[in-house]
């Protein structure tokens, strides 16, 4: 574990500790992915390189910078709060941070299997250091999914924002801008399915998301005991709940929990990268995006994510070459 630091700034007490990350690390391209990609929980400054966020720590909603003050091959981040956090919350925050960050990844692997491609291979040279920014816990990462269920980004991110405001936890900074921790199951545990339609929400998308959180606080659903699951009984365990089909735990499994070897073949965003980036005539569809994939064992999860970039490096008009 590092070192926490207690920093005197006037009246305030400041934690800090700093946190390494295997390289190649690109903020620079976590910058550009969430131009395309809204977080409503996240407040970034380009030019300090910062990123602000209120967290949970257990239950407790706490404010943290997260300033990247490294470079692509000696990444560092720079981890700030506010708040007086016992030994116990001060690792239990870094951790959280390092699972986001996916500090550990080593790309190393990644890269010489994806140079067996020479379309894949000019992604690693312009996409290099990318690696996925995941949700901070599991029942952020499924609410968020569900949400997503056959909508479009911006307008996902909208409901999430509305569900931020009704049940979630409201923190300033010292600055006077607002800040929103993700609701607690028991928060939305609590809520009825009306109490979202004004908001939006679809009635199954309502009880899917009120169900799921009422599951985990009934003890139906442990999700610690996912961390120590194999994919195939993940899903099997979760897709005993409606509303939870495979998609949505093959998401839960790339942007919650970090698995490296998971290909949703049925993604409209996986199948127009593929047309692009492997030059093909037509759009594949999920058969052929299965027999393509197969050979991309065991970093199938990478794989899609650097495939996704592309797409999203042509909506941002980014130079394609």
């Amino acid at each position: 574990m590092l070192r926490w630091e207690k920093i005197e700034e006037g009246a305030m007490l400041l934690h800090s500790t700093v946190i390494s990350l295997v390289p190649p690390y690109s903020f620079e391209r976590l910058l550009r992915r969430l131009e395309t990609h809204p977080d409503p929980q996240l407040f970034v400054d380009t030019e300090a390189s910062t990123l602000r966020r209120a967290f949970r720590v257990g239950t407790r909603p706490v404010l943290a910078s997260l300033q990247f003050a490294g470079s692509t091959e000696e990444p560092v981040i720079r981890l700030n709060t506010e708040a007086t956090l016992s030994p116990a919350e001060q690792q239990l925050l870094e951790k959280t941070v390092r699972h986001m960050f996916s500090a550990d990844q080593d790309l190393t692997p990644v890269y010489e299997h994806m140079r067996q491609s020479p379309e894949m291979a000019v992604l690693t040279e312009r996409f290099r250091g990318l690696r996925f920014f995941l949700d901070s816990d599991l029942f952020q990462s499924m609410v968020k999914t569900i949400i997503g269920q056959q909508i479009n980004l911006a307008f996902a991110a909208s409901l999430t924002q509305r569900l931020l405001e009704l049940a979630g936890d409201m923190m300033e900074d010292t600055d006077g801008r607002t800040f929103m921790a993700f609701p607690t199951e028991e928060a939305v545990a609590r809520l009825e399915p009306d109490d979202l339609r004004p908001l939006q929400f679809s009635q199954r998308k309502a009880e899917y998301i009120i169900d799921y959180a009422r599951a985990i606080v009934n003890g139906t659903i442990d999700l610690d005991r996912l961390w120590q699951m194999e994919d195939e009984e993940i899903v099997a365990y979760l897709t005993s709940l409606r509303g939870i089909g495979r998609w949505t735990v093959e998401c839960l499994m790339m942007f919650g929990m970090g698995r490296p070897d998971l290909l949703p073949a049925a993604d409209i965003g996986l199948r127009n990268g593929l047309q692009l980036v492997f030059g093909l005539a037509d759009k594949p569809d999920e058969k052929e995006i299965r027999r393509i994939g197969a050979a991309w064992t065991p970093w199938r999860s990478l794989y899609s994510l650097y495939i996704w970039e592309a797409v999203g490096a042509v909506r941002r008009k980014e130079v394609w070459e």
